[in-house]
């Protein structure tokens, strides 16, 4: 080569040895990052952690041991070395309390939770209240229930005038009887026609197909009034109503003579 030749390649060479101002600055910046989060976090980290947290800005572990390491040495960051293990932490520049001061602070915290205690203790005691309250009518309903209770209560008072003013003879307690026994021979006299005539009437339209209403007018059978239903199970309900009042009396009357 010649001489201007060999010049120029020794200074190509050089210029490509020769870090770059953007390298020294991306580093510089990274460096910075790493620091950052050392003070935001303010706990214990190794090169490890470093690359855990932040992989995503392309901090791998090998330059965040180096970023570490120079921290270290500028003395921006504490390190602690344990066998083969470097332990890195931010500097721990905050004032520390007297043990006076922190006594006072706990003192007052204790006293903070007691009343947010007593807060808590006093919303829930209101919320019920006023549960409570939203279950009960307003003025305006009462006024209005009191109007539907009073036209409720007068027509009611017109349909027990006549019974209040009727003179009717004592029933005794022998006639009482009759009537219910009477009234329950009835009862079940009406119940069980009903149920035999029925099945059988059932069976024939079964066995000869006919429809119900044809096969009813052509032999004329008359079926009970529309109602009549609803009343038998009035009348058998009253008939349970006897029956077990006669059981009981019939118990009382065997214990009577139990006892005696």
């Amino acid at each position: 080569f010649s001489a201007p030749s060999r010049a120029w390649c020794q200074a190509v060479h050089a210029e490509h040895l020769r870090p770059s101002r953007r390298g020294h600055e991306a580093e510089g910046e990274m460096a910075d990052l790493v620091l950052q989060h050392m003070n935001a976090q303010n706990r214990p980290f190794n090169a490890q952690n470093i690359a855990d947290a932040l992989g995503r800005h392309g901090i791998k572990k090998g330059p965040a041991q180096k970023h570490l390491d120079a921290l270290a040495d500028k003395g921006a960051i504490n390190v602690k070395e344990a066998g083969k293990q470097k332990v890195y932490f931010a500097l721990q520049t905050a004032a520390v309390m007297a043990p006076a001061e922190v006594a006072e602070a706990e003192a007052t915290i204790k006293a903070r939770e007691g009343e947010v205690v007593r807060a808590r203790t006093e919303n829930q005691r209101r919320h019920a209240k006023l549960a409570a309250l939203a279950q009960q009518l307003t003025v305006k309903q009462m006024k209005a229930k009191t109007a539907q209770l009073t036209v409720d209560n007068t027509a009611v008072e017109t349909k027990l005038a006549p019974l209040r003013a009727a003179q009717g003879a004592d029933v005794s307690p022998a006639d009482l009887a009759k009537m219910e026994k009477e009234f329950v021979e009835l009862v079940d006299m009406w119940s069980g026609r009903k149920r035999r005539f029925n099945d059988a009437f059932e069976t024939v339209l079964e066995g000869g197909g006919m429809a119900k209403k044809k096969f009813a007018d052509d032999v004329g059978v008359e079926f009970d009034p529309a109602g009549a239903a609803e009343q038998l199970a009035e009348y058998k309900a009253l008939v349970d109503v006897i029956k077990r009042k006669k059981q009981l009396e019939a118990r009382q009357k065997k214990f009577k003579q139990f006892a005696s």
